[in-house]
């Protein structure tokens, strides 16, 4: 992985803005799910 999308940052953002933690596990699970898959088709769209 040379870099994270723009929407995984935006998620990591908004889970350093939470003070909610479920909703710090929402953003930071939507980044690992995106970037779980170690081949992601071109065409896929992350986040």
């Amino acid at each position: 992985m040379t870099g994270l999308s723009k929407g995984s940052k935006e998620h990591l953002e908004k889970a350093l803005e939470n003070d909610d933690p479920s909703e710090k596990d929402f953003h930071i699970r939507q980044v690992i799910q995106a970037y779980g898959v170690d081949d992601l088709p071109d065409d896929i769209d992350t986040l």
